[in-house]
């Protein structure tokens, strides 16, 4: 039998969102992100979530709540083909701004690299280390720019949540697709503006760098192939994870 997780401590606060006195565990893993020299900790109470931020000696600085909810993509896709259903007889263009299916996502290397140059180093460096992308901005290159991030592996699934309206937590996926209104909830993470054409809190990454140097000169069909070829390479290669 394995033995049940022990927190670090137990938070013991009023909850701003509902006023209840709760008590939040904090467990190794929650400390992960740092804000000013402090930890910031996300807990998930009833339909709002709570912020802490804890000292090194993990005591409460601050905490603040905010009434958001897990969401899923199907969801905001139901909402958005029954809106545009609704639309159909007056326009074709709503369709155009609502994230399609999974299947109908089509990557272009070459647009990401003339949309974003160099910065894109810095979105594939984590995609391939495991660490979670936040992408925000216009629908129908949110799901382009997805699936070409999806390029920078080989033979692995990535977890990807398409589109969300409300809080996702960034534990639960690789890549996630955010309305503009949540950004603020993700402070620590590598986040792809499409609007703004930048990469936030991302590092540059020589050997990334390597892998797409040249791709936007060529057509797409070749580009493409040509990236899944040097990906293929990279995860052949033992030295890849310390050249990276």
């Amino acid at each position: 039998m394995s033995s049940a997780r022990v927190p670090l401590k137990d938070i013991s606060l009023t909850c701003k969102g509902c006023g209840k006195e709760i008590f939040i565990p904090i467990y190794v893993d929650d400390l992960k992100t740092q804000v000013g020299g402090l930890w910031q900790v996300s807990y998930l109470h009833d339909d709002h979530v709570i912020t802490l931020l804890l000292d090194k000696n993990l005591a409460l600085r601050q905490h603040r709540s905010s009434t958001i909810a897990r969401t899923s993509r199907e969801e905001a896709s139901a909402r958005s083909a029954s809106a545009a259903t609704a639309q159909a007889d007056s326009t074709g263009a709503a369709s155009a701004a609502t994230p399609g299916s999974t299947a109908e996502a089509r990557a272009s290397i070459t647009l990401m690299l003339k949309t974003f140059g160099n910065n894109l180093e810095y979105v594939m460096k984590p995609v391939m280390t495991g660490k979670t992308v936040v992408v925000v901005g216009d629908l129908a290159l949110m799901e382009i720019a997805i699936a070409t991030m999806k390029l920078f592996v080989h033979k692995k699934d990535l977890r990807i949540s398409w589109y969300a309206e409300t809080f996702v937590d960034p534990r639960d996926y690789d890549i996630i697709g955010i309305a503009p209104s949540l950004k603020d909830y993700y402070e620590s993470e590598v986040i792809l503006d499409i609007d703004e054409k930048k990469v936030e809190n991302g590092e540059e990454c020589d050997y990334c760098r390597k892998v797409l140097k040249g791709l936007e000169k060529m057509n797409e069909s070749k580009a493409s192939s040509e990236l899944k070829s040097r990906i293929v390479n990279v995860y052949r290669s033992l030295l890849w994870m310390h050249q990276i």
